[in-house]
């Protein structure tokens, strides 16, 4: 059967060819800004010229017959794959005209933990089509999820060894003694073919929670606060890691990690712990955003959440001697932000929101301006669909690509563009990144 892949490639060979004959035929005024089609050596370097317009008006017309044929081709294969149907959504659409330094990126990376060994997808956004798989060694397990440069061409992986969940110890959680997390790299070009993996940097103890690249690749931020990790086939519950509330930025050539300890940070009240979440760099590669939440109440699930801006030049510490607040959730919030990142220029945040209205909640993704805190609404899922999201932008901050339940998509006018992937894959799981580009 022919793939996605290679009805995409036959696409545009007909297209090269359309515009090959559409060149023969330019207006002779023309001709001498179109660059001549190489001859092949041995074939008649002139042809009769009342020829020249006859066979060209017949290899335009073979052309469009053949793509025609092509995108029937193409449309049947797309209905006839077992993907779900999703009514008001569209799926894998053409990339729209953008100008320069608003294109969408031209390739997304996912994991995949259906297979026996976690697999990391190259796809193309346009088609959604697998352009390279790039396996984790056998015995690896996701945590802390993927990144990506500020390129879009450069990615990194958090994982551990081991074959299985990590085993329950008692109700203080997840044992995390014997396990070490360990960074992977790999490249890929402008087909979305990968170079080799490789292990970047030194283990670090322990499973660490959400990652983020630097923008030019050579430090990972992260936390230790992490609840889960993708197994293949399924996420593993687990529990509060050792020494969650603190971040920590490994520079990879010199292995040399800092830490800052992230305890009584305002706004939360004098002797509130606090939980840190999603961490950002903006592109001056020395500003990091990190996300924490705390409990409003001993007894209740209701939390409360604020981003500050960390100084990773700072020889680590305290997290509130090298930091400022850049936004704290209003008491009442009308939109409560679940997670947010911050943009290169560090104008402004895009967050995961949930809306309570008289029919359920719902998932929201906002663009919160700062310092003001005054925010629009990028996209609202249908009413009584909420089952929690996360997202991941590129490394312009214009573009997202939202997660929810087993659903991905990117961001366009207000609506999802669903990207085809195995649920599996996309699965949302909190404080792990399934998918980035």
């Amino acid at each position: 059967m022919i793939t996605q892949d290679e009805l995409a490639r036959t696409a545009e060979r007909l297209r090269d060819a359309l515009t090959a004959a559409a060149d023969v035929m330019a207006e002779p005024d023309a001709a001498g800004a179109v660059t001549p089609v190489p001859q092949r050596p041995g074939r008649p370097r002139r042809a009769r010229a009342w020829l020249i317009p006859l066979t060209a008006a017949a290899c335009v017309v073979a052309v469009i017959a053949a793509s025609a044929l092509l995108t029937r081709n193409l449309a049947g294969t797309s209905s006839s794959a077992s993907q779900p149907t999703y009514p008001g959504f569209s799926i894998c659409k053409p990339l729209p005209a953008a100008g320069p330094g608003t294109a969408l990126p031209r390739f997304y990376v996912t994991t995949n933990v259906a297979a026996r060994q976690i697999q990391l997808q190259v796809r193309r956004t346009s088609d959604c089509a697998i352009t390279e798989v790039v396996p984790l060694p056998a015995g690896w397990l996701l945590t802390g999820g993927i990144s990506a440069t500020a390129d879009d061409r450069t990615f990194f992986a958090a994982a551990f060894s081991a074959k299985s969940c990590p085993v329950q110890a008692g109700a203080g959680g997840i044992s995390y003694a014997a396990h070490e997390t360990r960074f992977f790299r790999f490249a890929i070009n402008d087909q979305g073919r990968a170079g080799r993996l490789t292990v970047v940097g030194p283990p670090v103890s322990g499973i660490v929670g959400p990652i983020a690249a630097s923008p030019d690749g050579s430090r990972i931020a992260f936390n230790a606060s992490n609840t889960s990790f993708v197994g293949p086939g399924k996420v593993c519950a687990g529990g509060d890691a050792e020494g969650a509330a603190a971040i920590s930025v490994i520079d990879l050539a010199s292995g040399k990690i800092r830490t800052w300890q992230a305890m009584g940070m305002p706004p939360a009240p004098a002797g509130t712990g606090v939980t840190p979440g999603a961490v950002s760099w903006m592109a001056d590669g020395r500003t990091l955003a990190v996300s924490y939440v705390w409990p409003t109440s001993p007894s209740g699930p209701q939390l409360s959440m604020a981003v500050a801006a960390l100084d990773t030049t700072s020889g680590g510490g305290s997290l509130q001697a090298h930091s400022h607040v850049l936004w704290s959730q209003p008491q009442k919030c009308v939109f409560c932000v679940q997670e947010a990142l911050i943009s290169p220029d560090g104008k402004s945040l895009t967050a995961t929101a949930i809306q309570q209205t008289a029919h359920g909640d719902r998932d929201a993704l906002l663009r919160i301006a700062l310092p003001s805190g005054r925010y629009r609404v990028l996209y609202e899922s249908p009413a009584e669909t909420n089952s929690g999201s996360t997202f991941t932008q590129d490394g312009s901050g214009q573009h997202v690509i939202l997660v929810s339940g087993s659903q991905a998509g990117w961001i366009s006018a207000g609506k999802l563009v669903l990207l085809r992937a195995p649920g599996s894959a996309l699965q949302f799981s909190l404080g792990i990144t399934t998918i980035a580009w």
